[in-house]
C-alpha cells in the first residue's frame, strides 16, 4: 500500500512537472513579440516608403534578391475620389503601363525565339519584313541587333532623333520608316526610338511563319495577336504571369496624374495594342519585380538560357547602364505622358544592382512642369532609386559612399 502511494505522488509531481514544462514553452499573449532586426533591404524600401507616402501620388515596388522578395510597399491611389470608379488604393497588384520597360520584355522574347529558331542577332531583319512593304535605302543592311541597341539610323518621321509614339508605331508608321530607308552614316549611332522595338511586333509573327497577305488591315491585326500571344507563352507564362495584357483591365483603371496634385481628373492611356513592343504592356509591380529578377539576377533558364543571357548583358540589348558607388548597374526606364496645361503621365523603372538585387519602381503621376519623376528636387526615377539604395547601403556598411550616380543614359525613355 506504501508502495502504491509512492508511486501515485511521484506520478503527480511528474505530471506537475510536465504541465510546468508545457506553460513556460507557451508565448503569453500579452507579451510582445520580439523585435526582428532592421536589414538594409528594409531601409531601402523605407526610404522609398517615406518620400514617396508624403507626395500622394500612387506608387508600389519591390526589392528582390535572386528571386526571393526583400522588400515591398505600396501607397496613394490609382484612381481617386473624382473618377467615375471612384478612390481606389494604388497596391502591388495594380495593373500599370510600364511603357518603355516593355523593350526589355519585347527583346526577351525575340532571344528566346532566336534560339528556338537559330537565328542570330547579327542576323539581317529584310527577309522578315513584309514582301508588299518598299524597302528603302539601307535596309537591307538592318540587323536584330541594330534595333535592340538603337543604332538602326532610323530617326524617325520628323527626320531628327525625337523619339516618336503613336503615329510611328502603328502599321502604317512602321511601313513609311522602313519605305523612307537610312542613311548609311546614320547606322552604327546612337538614336533612342520606339519604332526599333514596334517592328518587332511584325517580324516575331514572320520569324514564326506567319504568311503575310499583302491586306494592311489583316496583316495589322494578325501580327498584333501573333506577337502578343508569343511574349505571353515565351515570357510571361514561363514567370508564372498570367494576365498580362496591353490594354487597361476592364472597369479597373489605372489613372495617370500630375504632380503636385490638384482636383483635376486623371488620363487614362487606354490599349496600346496597336503599337506594342516598344512600349505598352500592362503589369503590376509584383509581376515586373518577379519577371526582371527571374531573368537577370537568378540562374533560372526557362526564358533565357544563361548563353542567350549574356548575349542579352554583353552587347546592350534594351537596357542602359551606370554606375553607383558599389558598382555597375543596369535599367531601362519608362515614360508615358500627357501634356496640357500640366504633365499628367506615368514612370517606371527596373534597375539591376551588383550582388543580384533587383528593384522595380512605378508611380502614375510626373511632375507637372518638368515633366518627369515627380521629385521635388529636380531628381528623375533613375537617380531617385539609385540613391535610395546607396544611402541603404552605406547605412548597412557604416560607411560613406562617395560619389555621383553616373548613367549611360541619362535623359528619360
Amino acid at each position: 500500500m506504501f508502495r502504491n502511494k509512492l508511486h501515485r505522488l511521484m506520478g503527480t509531481a511528474l505530471l506537475m512537472l510536465l504541465v510546468g514544462v508545457i506553460n513556460s514553452c507557451q508565448k503569453d499573449p500579452d507579451e510582445p513579440a520580439p523585435t526582428k532586426p532592421m536589414t538594409w533591404f528594409d531601409s531601402f524600401g523605407k526610404a522609398l516608403d517615406d518620400s514617396l507616402k508624403l507626395k500622394k501620388i500612387g506608387y508600389g515596388y519591390v526589392i528582390l534578391e535572386g528571386a526571393e522578395v526583400r522588400a515591398s510597399g505600396s501607397g496613394g491611389f490609382k484612381s481617386r475620389s473624382n473618377e467615375a470608379e471612384g478612390e481606389k488604393p494604388f497596391t502591388l497588384d495594380t495593373k500599370m503601363h510600364i511603357a518603355s520597360m516593355s523593350k526589355t520584355i519585347t527583346t526577351m522574347a525575340f532571344l528566346h525565339l532566336a534560339a528556338e529558331k537559330g537565328i542570330k542577332t547579327t542576323d539581317k531583319i529584310a527577309p522578315y519584313l513584309p514582301p508588299a512593304w518598299v524597302k528603302g535605302e539601307n535596309i537591307d543592311q538592318l540587323t536584330f541587333r541594330d534595333l535592340m541597341t538603337h543604332s538602326s539610323g532610323i530617326i524617325g518621321l520628323g527626320n531628327n532623333c525625337a523619339n516618336g509614339a503613336y503615329s510611328e508605331n502603328i502599321w502604317s508608321g512602321l511601313q513609311q520608316l522602313v519605305q523612307r530607308g537610312i542613311r548609311i552614316t546614320n547606322r552604327g549611332k546612337y538614336c533612342y526610338q520606339n519604332a526599333n522595338f514596334g517592328l518587332f511586333r511584325v517580324l516575331i509573327p514572320s520569324i514564326l511563319g506567319y504568311s503575310f497577305t499583302g491586306d494592311d488591315t489583316l496583316d495589322d491585326q494578325q501580327t498584333q495577336q501573333r506577337y502578343m500571344e508569343y511574349v505571353q507563352q515565351s515570357v510571361f507564362d514561363k514567370a508564372g504571369i498570367t494576365s498580362a495584357n496591353a490594354n487597361q483591365p476592364s472597369g479597373a483603371p489605372t489613372y495617370a496624374y500630375t504632380y503636385p496634385s490638384a482636383q483635376e481628373s486623371g488620363w487614362n492611356a487606354g490599349s496600346f495594342t496597336n503599337t506594342v513592343g516598344g512600349y505598352g504592356w500592362y503589369l503590376t509591380p509584383t509581376e515586373a519585380g518577379k519577371l526582371f529578377a527571374t531573368v537577370l539576377s537568378t540562374a533560372d533558364q526557362s526564358i533565357l538560357t544563361t548563353a542567350w543571357k549574356d548575349t542579352l548583358l554583353t552587347h546592350g540589348l534594351a537596357y542602359f547602364s551606370g554606375r553607383v558607388a558599389e558598382g555597375p548597374i543596369r535599367y531601362h526606364d519608362g515614360w508615358w505622358y500627357l501634356r496640357l496645361a500640366q504633365y499628367q503621365g506615368v514612370r517606371t523603372v527596373w534597375m539591376q544592382f551588383p550582388n543580384n538585387v533587383t528593384a522595380v519602381l512605378f508611380v502614375n503621376a510626373l511632375h507637372g512642369t518638368r515633366g518627369y519623376f515627380p521629385s521635388d528636387d529636380g531628381n528623375d526615377i533613375v537617380t531617385y532609386l539609385s540613391r535610395a539604395y546607396t544611402l541603404a547601403r552605406a547605412a548597412k556598411t557604416g560607411r560613406k559612399m562617395g560619389g555621383t550616380v553616373t548613367l549611360e543614359h541619362p535623359e528619360p525613355h
